[in-house]
């Protein structure tokens, strides 16, 4: 009997070691870190309207920008027209003096983000400009982001003629409450070829700067603009495209921002109508 019980006693904390083992593997296992590309879970692009806006701050002696390009390229691949990516140079950073004129990828107006935002360093980002996030967790905000409903549509028509511009913005107001907005219209532009410094620390000369804030056409935080529940505004810009810049390349970015926040964005290319 004694002996009986002393088998089963041993059988019941061999279990007992056995269970142990596995709950401490099962807690081990749910607490590593997942790499952040790991984390990264799609959603359907059907489940919203919106298009969501990286503001990446860069600089052309940043040897760990291309890295940040490169994760703001992946997304893009991934979301499409659901993302738009601008990249500013701040003129306060040291890292985005430029040793020839045409290499100047700075602008006033990014200047004036990145105070206003107090961006640390460099690379960095702000999602929806309001968000301040470092790239590598860019993917996780986009996600977040792409799950909201924005409650406007932001389209916009442009005609070039020589130098000369003219864009129709038009938002539509989807809720039932009237919306007090802002309108910022920037021009960007692709496909720039000059030095980069890259994560080994080599200087390509042959990089391609995408996206780059080229100038505010409205005023650097935007026009009021006032959208009654169910109707829609069309606001009309007239621009002069700077001497700077290939027009083929270039992109005009709208952003409608409420609160202080990008509830809508619109890139249009201007590839598309421009041979």
């Amino acid at each position: 009997m004694v002996k009986k019980m002393v088998q089963n006693s041993s059988k019941w904390f061999k279990m007992v070691q056995y269970c142990s083992v596995l709950l401490l593997t099962i807690l081990v296992v749910a607490c590593e870190v997942i790499p952040e590309n790991d984390q990264f879970i799609p959603v359907e692009m059907e489940e919203t309207n919106r298009t969501t806006l990286i503001v990446e701050f860069s600089g052309l002696q940043c040897n760990n920008c291309p890295n940040a390009a490169t994760t703001a390229h992946d997304l893009q691949e991934y979301y499409g027209e659901k993302l738009v990516v601008v990249e500013m140079h701040p003129a306060s950073n040291s890292l985005t003096q430029a040793g020839r004129p045409e290499w100047d990828y700075t602008c006033p107006e990014s200047d004036e983000y990145y105070k206003h935002w107090e961006i640390p360093f460099l690379p960095f980002g702000v999602v929806n400009m309001s968000q301040k996030e470092e790239y590598q967790t860019w993917g996780t905000a986009c996600q977040q982001s792409a799950m909201m409903i924005s409650p406007v549509t932001l389209t916009q028509a442009i005609q070039v003629d020589s130098s000369n511009i003219q864009i129709v913005a038009t938002i539509e107001n989807l809720s039932y409450d009237m919306l007090s907005l802002e309108y910022i219209a920037w021009l960007t532009e692709d496909s720039i070829i000059g030095p980069q410094i890259m994560p080994n620390k080599k200087t390509n000369k042959e990089y391609v700067h995408n996206h780059i804030l080229r100038d505010a056409i409205t005023s650097t935080w935007g026009m009021p603009v006032t959208v009654e529940d169910g109707e829609s505004t069309a606001i009309t810009l007239s621009y002069t495209l700077p001497d700077n810049v290939v027009a083929k390349n270039c992109n005009i970015v709208g952003v409608v921002m409420k609160d202080g926040t990008a509830i809508q964005v619109n890139e249009y290319k201007f590839k598309n109508i421009i041979e």
